[in-house]
């Protein structure tokens, strides 16, 4: 039988051990700096570097063989006594970054990358030699700098190591000077690459779904033979009442024609009988296969963080504090997808819970702290999703000292930041360059990370909020989908189209009567008036008003969405749109119903968005009519676009608002604005490509557009331009008042009031 590896080369098979090798590698290294350690980590440790340097000769990469020859020997003498200390675990470590740097070369590309880091490899493995000789020398008359290093006796060491070697790299979990930008940057890389993605499984698990595909394959031969009797039938049958037919038919034969008929039809009868028991039988087979492959892709959640354990060790040590990691539900199951994108953003909370959040030993004495902080990282599924959050103990985050950066870099007037709640200042913490910190260092303080975590977490079908208390601590709450393949929906019916909307995102199911009139119908639920909306309304299938009657709604995101009917509940298996499709508003993925149709599944996070801002929920000036200008402000920070919102209805604008471009782009196809008004670096759709796709609609071809960005470089600015917005403008205008000259020069002054102005 296949062993299922037939189709990978050898390097690839390699690239494959190291992976797992260096996992053992720096997790028992690790244990053993602890204490933890026992004859048992030192053989497992001996043993990894023993594979490692076997299956390197065989691929023929003998600057690795000598590399895990030094490793393996220095870990012989530890078990003959010479133990390791906490210097010869950092050069251990520093060697298993090289390995580590392997899994994602080429096989091509490997050559020439072990020519341009040879001398630093050579360099890491004379240091494991040299510190392993003067161990052994000490004692001796001979000065140990004087010794000869021998190189392996099963392997070249090509070149002595250079007078000032090059140091060590260290692995993508540790910091170096744009370590967020590399984590990041190497997993878009990864993902724009052509590589062809693998799946490992056991082989038990290979040989069960083997089987059940078998199973699955004699079913359906028999659904073809079963297929074959009926046709039989049908023809006898036709047969028989042909001869019926027949006027001149004697009496006789009429009685023999009914009885062939008769037997037929029971035989006809046996035989849907026995179909219908072979087919409830694949489909119990049908089923168990399936979630056989599911379960293939669910890993546990251990996999996807198997670097912060030493990042900690890393950080913690490199700023003198002390820090103990606790891991909870490391079992968790998570879609592989999923679990690809964790190590990143996970690797950098924990990186700015340590730096920014964590203290000082001393510092947390003298606050009656232990000296040891707690930094805590737990994964669970709750309601169908999966959540994990990042929680240190540490001094928390100050509010005012964000308010005081926010009016410093004018990111918003005194008096709008002034009247910040706690939870709104956090979201600044999200901003393209935001920081609180007045110095850069190599670990912080150049406004990178937190933004780029919201995005790859948003990106991949979550969100993240932080909450914080000051002098208790931090905690990050990442929200996520458990798999982007397979997820329960519910099926309903809008204009005679059937869709699929993702459980996980419904909070209530209902069949209630709206009240208030056709212009704010809303009905209450959980102690809260939910506005409702026609689904089919803003898919933009139909506007007809709702009917005078009890609707079914789907309650999701404070909205209540009212549908045609109601069909059923089924689990769908995604299929991901085409992209070059584009974003297609309101629509995430499809799916194939029981007849092999095409189904569409409903982007909840687009019509929430869209529905936040369709002219019910407009934003109008306290008093005024709908004689105000109408703008459309576009912005994925909630606290940004909340503060240019109260600005522009002070100035007496109507204000509609979108948080990203996407979503902006849905609102405008389906209402008129005299203004829009928009970010650039945002999710989904980015500014730039909106006010493209504005310039090149005939109907929104004239909407005066303003770019409003933190980004101020020529080369941004002209970017915007030459998109075809008529001003770009950076976030510090709302203080020099060039923003509402710029909304003035556009569109006017607003209209005046009719009502006696109450502001």
């Amino acid at each position: 039988m296949s062993n299922g590896l037939e189709d990978f080369s050898l390097f690839d098979l390699f690239r494959m051990e190291a992976e797992e090798q260096v996992r053992t590698l720096q997790s028992q290294l690790i244990e053993l700096e602890s204490g933890a350690a026992s004859a048992a980590t030192l053989e497992a440790l001996m043993r990894a570097s023993h594979s490692l340097k076997g299956a390197a000769r065989i691929v023929g990469l003998d600057t690795v063989v000598s590399l895990t020859h030094a490793m393996e020997d220095r870990f012989v003498a530890a078990q003959a006594g010479d133990a390791l200390d906490s210097a010869d675990v950092d050069r251990m470590l520093a060697a298993t970054d090289w390995l580590a740097k392997l899994h994602v070369v080429s096989e091509p590309e490997v050559a020439g990358w072990l020519e341009t880091n040879l001398a630093a490899i050579v360099a890491c493995a004379a240091d494991l030699r040299l510190n392993m000789q003067a161990e052994e020398l000490k004692g001796s008359a001979e000065p140990a700098a004087e010794a000869e290093l021998p190189a392996p006796t099963d392997a070249p060491l090509v070149e002595k190591p250079p007078a000032h070697p090059p140091a060590a790299p260290q692995s993508k979990t540790a910091r170096q000077p744009a370590a967020e930008e590399d984590i990041f940057a190497q997993q878009a890389q990864d993902d724009r690459s052509g590589r062809e993605r693998t799946v490992r499984m056991t082989a038990e698990r290979f040989d069960h779904l083997l089987s059940m595909a078998a199973e699955t394959l004699v079913a359906a031969r028999q659904l073809t033979t079963w297929g074959e009797s009926l046709d039989r039938n049908h023809r006898a049958l036709h047969k028989a009442l042909h001869r019926l037919d027949e006027a001149e038919l004697d009496p006789v034969s009429r009685v023999s024609a009914h009885r062939e008929l008769d037997r037929q039809a029971t035989l006809l009868a046996t035989h849907i009988a026995d179909l219908n028991q072979l087919s409830r039988a694949n489909e119990v087979t049908v089923e168990r296969l399936y979630r056989s492959v599911l379960a293939g892709r669910l890993r546990p959640f251990s996999e996807g963080i198997q670097g912060v354990t030493r990042l900690v060790r890393d950080t913690a040590r490199e700023l003198g504090k002390q820090v103990r990691l606790e891991i909870q539900g490391e079992s968790t199951r998570v879609d592989r997808d999923i679990l690809d994108r964790l190590e990143a953003p996970i690797s950098h909370l924990v990186t700015n819970a340590i730096d920014h959040g964590i203290e000082s030993p001393a510092e947390r004495v003298a606050g009656g702290k232990p000296a040891e902080a707690i930094l805590r990282i737990h994964a669970r599924h709750e309601n169908g999703r999966l959540v994990i959050t990042v929680r240190d103990d540490g001094g928390g985050i100050d509010p005012e000292r964000i308010r005081e950066r926010i009016i410093r870099r004018n990111l918003a007037p005194a008096e709008t930041a002034a009247g910040l709640s706690e939870s709104e200042l956090l979201e600044f913490l999200f901003l393209p360059g935001f920081s609180t910190r007045d110095t850069t260092s190599v670990l912080s303080g150049r406004g990178v990370g937190l933004n780029v975590v919201q995005s790859m977490v948003q990106e991949a079908g979550g969100s993240v909020v932080v909450h914080s208390t000051r002098d208790a601590g931090t905690e990050f709450r990442l929200t996520l989908p458990v798999t982007r393949s397979v997820i329960r929906a519910i099926r309903i019916m809008a204009e005679g189209e059937m869709y699929s909307i993702p459980m996980v995102r419904i909070d209530h199911i209902a069949l209630m009567d709206v009240e208030g009139d056709q212009q704010r119908p809303v009905v209450h639920w959980n102690d809260r008036a939910h506005p409702v909306i026609s689904l089919a309304s803003i898919l933009g299938l139909s506007d007809r008003p709702l009917p005078q009657r009890a609707v079914p709604l789907l309650l999701c995101g404070g909205f209540a969405f009212a549908v045609d009917r109601l069909v059923d509940q089924a689990e769908l298996s995604l299929r991901r749109l085409d992209p070059r499709l584009g974003k297609i508003p309101g629509i995430s993925a499809a799916s194939l119903d029981e007849n092999g149709l095409p189904l569409l599944i409903l982007d909840m996070d687009d019509l929430i968005q869209t529905a936040s801002g369709v002219p019910v929920t407009t934003t109008v000036a306290p008093g005024s009519e709908s004689l105000a200008s109408h703008i459309l402000v576009v912005d994925d920070s909630h606290t940004v676009r909340e503060m240019e919102r109260r600005l522009l209805v002070r100035s007496g604008y109507t204000v509609s608002t979108a948080q990203n471009g996407q979503e902006a782009w849905n609102l405008l196809r389906l209402n008129d604005y005299d203004l829009l008004i928009s970010d650039v670096d945002m999710p989904q759709m980015n500014g730039i490509e909106l006010v493209a796709r504005a310039r090149e609609n005939p109907r929104l071809a004239r909407l005066p557009i303003i770019i409003l960005s933190y980004k101020d470089r020529e080369e941004d600015r002209r970017r915007g331009l030459d998109a075809g917005a008529d001003f770009y403008l950076t976030k510090s205008s709302f203080d020099n008042g060039s923003f509402l000259k710029a909304i003035v020069d556009l569109i006017g002054e607003p209209e005046p009031m009719l009502p006696e102005d109450s502001r």
